[in-house]
């Protein structure tokens, strides 16, 4: 089986939408009886509002930076959630920090933002769609799954602001992407949760051709497994780095691996 894992920002989806050639090798992949996984560290309900505007769906999602595997209908197949204690701590000590924007993310539901966006702040097309909720808004019916930070000037702060979280708030694991830092429960990534997919398929790993496309520190978990991993000129050093091949599109290279 030919099984390829796609980071969905910055690889893609850009600023101006997903590209036409893009979806239509995604869908000549899945008609050639291959699979299509979404590998991103969006949420479920994230995810869903950017392929909105495109006729395409994955076979698999991995989604909240692996936390989640669900099926091609949206159904959840396993999940790792945050306590809701510890949300409602790491959410109030962060929202003084200055320079960053508090988001989180939880099952079956939207994203929720906590802070206030600074006026004139870039957009993201990570989480574009969210409700506004106050940390009382809180219940303990709530199942988060992750906090993503947004820092707002990017990688000037991002490295020394991962090490502070991660010394701080031991109980959770720091991910940083290009421009977020996920806060997520221990021991995800999206390599396990392509692990977990495998699981669920009942297949090993040396039964599959896997190939991965992925722009950030995010995806060094997934590259790590794959038979190839792709990267972009865009993506940090140690992520071009770690790849097998740095390329400037998705869709040429997936025509070729087909």
């Amino acid at each position: 089986m030919k099984i390829v894992a796609f980071d969905i920002d910055g690889t893609v989806l850009f600023e101006d939408g997903i590209a036409p050639d893009v979806v239509a090798a995604i869908r000549d992949w899945q008609a050639a009886g291959h699979l299509a996984v979404a590998a991103t560290g969006k949420s479920r309900s994230a995810l869903d509002h950017a392929l909105r505007p495109y006729d395409l769906r994955f076979d698999y999602d991995v989604i909240y930076t692996g936390a989640v595997l669900a099926d091609a209908r949206g159904d959840t197949l396993s999940a790792a959630t945050l306590p809701v204690d510890l949300v409602r701590r790491i959410i109030t000590e962060l929202l003084d920090v200055p320079g960053i924007v508090v988001f989180a993310t939880m099952l079956g539901e939207r994203d929720a933002l906590f802070s206030d966006l600074p006026h004139g702040a870039a957009d993201t097309t990570i989480i574009r769609d969210f409700v506004h909720m106050d940390i009382n808004d809180i219940t303990d019916d709530h199942q988060f799954v992750g906090i993503p930070l947004w820092v707002l000037d990017g990688a000037r702060s991002q490295h020394a602001l991962v090490a502070r979280l991660a010394e701080d708030f031991p109980e959770v694991d720091v991910m940083p992407n290009q421009m977020f830092i996920d806060l997520l429960p221990k021991g995800v990534s999206k390599g396990s949760g392509l692990g977990q997919l495998l699981s669920h398929l009942g297949m090993e790993r040396t039964e599959v051709t896997l190939h991965t496309f992925g722009d950030s520190w995010n995806d060094l978990s997934m590259h790590a497994i794959a038979d190839r991993s792709y990267a972009f000129p865009w993506s940090p050093d140690e992520v071009m780095d770690a790849a097998d091949e740095v390329i400037e599109s998705v869709a040429p290279v997936l025509r070729r691996l087909a």
